[in-house]
C-alpha cells in the first residue's frame, strides 16, 4: 500500500530543484505545531484578523516562515482572506482570520 502525504498536510515546494524538496521535508516534522502557533495567533485577533507581517514579532518569525502556514491553513478551511492591509514593505498583504467572513457581520 502507497501512503502520500501531499500539501497541505506537507510542506510544498516549486520547481525540480533539490534545495526547496529538501527544505520540505527537514520542516515537515514541525508543520503541526507551526500552522497551530499561526492559527492560535490569528485567533486571538478576532473578526479584526491578521497579516503575517503583523504576527512576525509575536511569533519571533520572519513573515517568509509564516505566510507559506497561513496558506496551508487557509487551504484546509481553518483561516479565511477576509482584506488587506499595508504591510511592511509598502504593499497591500492579505489579512487572514479564523472567522469565515459569512460568519463576521453576526460577530461585528
Amino acid at each position: 500500500m502507497s501512503y502520500k502525504i501531499a500539501y497541505p498536510d506537507m510542506p510544498g515546494w516549486k520547481g525540480d530543484k533539490a534545495t526547496g524538496r529538501e527544505a520540505a521535508f527537514a520542516i515537515a516534522k514541525e508543520l503541526p505545531a507551526r500552522q497551530q502557533q499561526v492559527w492560535d495567533a490569528i485567533a486571538a485577533r478576532g473578526v479584526t484578523g491578521a497579516t503575517c507581517d503583523e504576527l512576525q514579532d509575536e511569533l519571533d518569525l520572519p513573515a517568509y516562515c509564516i505566510r507559506p502556514r497561513a496558506s496551508e491553513l487557509e487551504r484546509k478551511g481553518k483561516l479565511w482572506p477576509v482584506g488587506r492591509r499595508m504591510g511592511v514593505l509598502g504593499h497591500k498583504v492579505t489579512v487572514y482570520s479564523t472567522v469565515k467572513p459569512a460568519d463576521m457581520s453576526a460577530t461585528a
